[in-house]
């Protein structure tokens, strides 16, 4: 099982939140188009009802994989390469079960789809690459609320 409920994957990994900037989008419309430092995503957004603020947000973004390639050392990427799809490379900075986190330039939550339960997601330190299966999920998180001193709540806790 790769999350257990939205909120439990919120609260897992949130540490690895992106600042991306989204889209005017159809109300209601699970379908959420983010712009993360050059590359523009399409998205599924898994917080639902649907109401994530067009302009600066915070998600935490998660993707299948079939597998992993190695990269060169330093080389970092995160591109679109079709329709809630993306291109991946950079170095393992943190796993847990069949999750890893790949900071491409940006962190994404990466799972590793082995319906043989085999293979194994490399080792934080490691080097890869992959392209994503179809849709990349988009989980937002609720805007930073600042404290009087102008810190984010959550740096408070």
């Amino acid at each position: 099982m790769i999350e257990d409920s939205v909120e439990g994957f919120v609260a897992r990994w949130r540490t690895h939140a992106v600042r991306a900037i989204a889209f005017a989008r159809a109300e209601g419309s699970p379908l959420l188009e983010l712009g993360i430092g050059d590359a523009v995503v399409q998205t599924l957004e898994r917080t639902g009802p649907y109401l994530a603020p067009t302009g600066s947000v915070r998600v935490v973004l998660h993707a299948m994989t079939r597998g992993f390639d190695p990269a060169a050392e330093g080389e970092r990427r995160l591109e679109s390469s079709g329709l809630g799809r993306l291109d991946l490379a950079g170095a393992v900075v943190e796993r847990e079960g069949a999750l890893i986190v790949i900071d491409a330039g940006h962190p994404v939550v990466v799972g590793l789809d082995d319906p043989a339960g085999e293979a194994v997601p490399p080792g934080v330190g490691t080097w890869v690459s992959c392209v994503s299966l179809a849709p990349v999920h988009a989980f937002v998180l609720p805007p930073e609320r600042t404290s009087v001193a102008g810190v984010p709540t959550d740096e408070l806790v």
